[in-house]
């Protein structure tokens, strides 16, 4: 290697890391947190906290929590502050309903191209989705789910679905959660997305909006069934 490589190779190596680094890293900790149940819906978030536990600097955190309120992870209360999102058994319904009507848009998409190509995606995100989803830990669990989701609607190569997916990923992080702490089931998870592969593969419209009533609507209803409602 030459002496101007190593000299350049040196600085990248001790290039300092980014502000938008430090940024991303508390707004993937406070994912990490919500989804392992460290963090609860409602929760307050505290700045202070993380950064003292994350070692980054005030606006670094500020700037994270403000990104994450504006994709709906976090909620802004006048005089208290940042709070986690939390559930709702009529927003359960409204986002599943919403998902059901974007997710068959998506799929038609995929459907309508006759090269194959957009198919091919949507199968790889599958393959990728039954190996992680042979993982015990809740976290990738999680992350594997709102993969396989977000290669649905990657795979329709729509450009607005992909401008809106960080607001509908919060929506999907805040609902597994909740999904997580009170019936923990992988097996039945996976059964229904398989179900809905099948579907898809099938090219049926009707068979398609069954599963995805199956996938989304059914499982939302039986969610809302065991969140508490607000008091009045």
């Amino acid at each position: 290697m030459s002496n101007t490589s190593q000299i350049s190779s040196a600085r990248a190596a001790q290039a300092p890391v980014s502000n938008t680094e430090r940024r991303q890293r508390v707004v993937d900790e406070i994912k990490r947190r919500i989804v392992l149940g460290e963090i609860r819906p409602g929760q307050r978030i505290i700045e202070a906290e993380l950064t003292s536990s994350l070692d980054v600097s005030r606006p670094t955190a500020r700037e994270a929590l403000n990104q994450m309120a504006r994709d709906g992870f976090l909620i802004q209360e006048a005089y208290r502050g940042l709070r986690v999102a939390d559930i709702e058994s009529d927003s359960l319904l409204e986002i599943a309903r919403v998902r059901v009507a974007l997710d068959t848009e998506a799929i038609s998409e995929i459907l309508a191209d006759t090269t194959g190509q957009r198919m091919g995606m949507l199968e790889e995100s599958w393959r990728t989705f039954e190996t992680a989803t042979a993982e015990s830990d809740p976290l990738a669990l999680h992350e594997a789910h709102v993969r396989f989701h977000r290669g649905i609607w990657e795979a329709a190569d729509n450009y607005l679905l992909m401008r809106i997916w960080p607001v509908m990923e919060a929506q999907m992080t805040i609902v597994l959660a909740y999904d997580q702490f009170t019936r923990t089931n992988p097996a039945r998870a996976h059964a229904i997305h398989a179900a809905l592969m099948r579907a898809i593969r099938t090219g049926d419209s009707a068979q398609i909006r069954t599963a995805l009533d199956v996938h989304t609507m059914d499982s939302a209803q039986e969610l809302a069934l065991l969140t508490p409602r607000p008091t009045e």
